[in-house]
């Protein structure tokens, strides 16, 4: 396969993003709200995560976010999902890949101690539980879709390590 098509010294720009579900003993998904998301909106709630940065793996990545949003600190090395996200028609956004890894379940006393960290204030207005019903209520359509796919993926333990160099990565 030739690559001619891709400038080396200026290749194309990807955001990598990595999210983490994480439900509670009755099936309902950890959820924020990040504040540029219209904080005074209904919708908007998504998964916790966020973007890699340069030379951080993706499972890292997924720990760092959900522990700076959550408090949560998880061994992170399967995935769920890979939902790839065109770049924006305003070019606010680049396109971009996202993986959704599994956080595992939380115990009654365990979900019931996740709050929102004093640190995340600046970045997320919310935390919640959000039963699997009421996610086109509170989630944008693509990411109601990508939370639904990965639970449907959990549910029938179609996990799939994640790799670095080989080797089954964990964060």
């Amino acid at each position: 396969m030739s690559h001619v098509d891709i400038d080396p010294a200026n290749p194309p720009r990807r955001r990598i993003g990595a999210v983490v579900l994480i439900r509670n003993r009755h099936g309902d998904v950890l959820m924020v709200k990040p504040r540029y998301r219209h904080a005074d909106d209904k919708q908007g709630w998504q998964v916790p995560g966020g973007g890699a940065h340069a030379g951080e793996t993706i499972t890292a990545a997924a720990a760092r976010e959900l522990f700076e949003q959550t408090g949560l600190k998880r061994k992170l090395s399967h995935l769920l999902m890979v939902d790839q996200v065109p770049a924006s028609e305003d070019g606010s956004s680049a396109e971009g890949v996202n993986f959704v890894l599994d956080g595992g379940t939380l115990d009654n006393d365990q979900a019931a101690t996740v709050t929102l960290p004093e640190s995340a204030h600046g970045e997320l207005s919310g935390l919640e539980w959000v039963p699997l019903g009421q996610l086109d209520e509170l989630a944008f359509p693509h990411q109601a879709a990508r939370i639904r796919a990965a639970a449907r993926a959990f549910d029938y333990g179609m996990r799939q390590p994640m790799f670095l160099l080989g080797e089954i990565a964990d964060a």
